[in-house]
C-alpha cells in the first residue's frame, strides 16, 4: 500500500459499472481511473507516476504512462501539461467528474429557475 494511503481523506474505491465491465479497459487501467476518480477534487488530480507506482506495486513508470494514455484516448479522463511547472493535471470527464462548489451553486440556480419557469 502506498505510504500515507491510510491518512488521507479516503472511503474506499469506486468504480462504476460502465468503467468496470469496459471491455476497452485492462484491469490496470480500472484501477488507475480509481485512483484519479478518488484524487480529482476542485484542483484535479496531480498524483504523480510514481504515486501510482507505489500505490499498485509497479516497477515500470511506462506502464503508468500507457494506463493514463489508454483513459484519455477513450476520453475518461483528460490531462493538462503544465510544462512550466512540470507538472500534470488529470481529471475524470463525463458523468462521474467532480463539480467544485461553484458549479454545484450554478446547476442549484438553474434547478430553481427551471421549477420557476415550470410554475408560469
Amino acid at each position: 500500500m502506498a505510504q500515507g494511503a491510510n491518512n488521507r481523506d479516503f472511503k474506499g474505491a469506486f468504480i462504476p459499472k460502465d468503467v468496470w465491465c469496459n471491455p476497452a479497459l485492462n484491469g490496470d487501467a480500472k484501477l488507475v481511473w480509481g485512483e484519479i476518480f478518488a484524487l480529482d477534487n476542485e484542483f484535479g488530480c496531480i498524483a504523480s507516476n510514481e504515486h501510482f507506482m507505489e500505490m499498485f506495486g509497479w516497477k515500470n513508470e511506462r506502464k503508468v504512462q500507457r494506463e493514463i494514455k489508454k483513459l484519455t484516448d477513450l476520453g475518461l479522463i483528460s490531462v493538462e501539461q503544465d510544462k512550466r511547472k512540470d507538472r500534470r493535471t488529470m481529471r475524470i470527464v463525463g458523468k462521474y467528474r467532480h463539480l467544485d462548489k461553484r458549479h454545484m451553486e450554478d446547476l442549484e440556480a438553474m434547478r430553481l429557475e427551471l421549477i420557476r419557469s415550470m410554475k408560469l
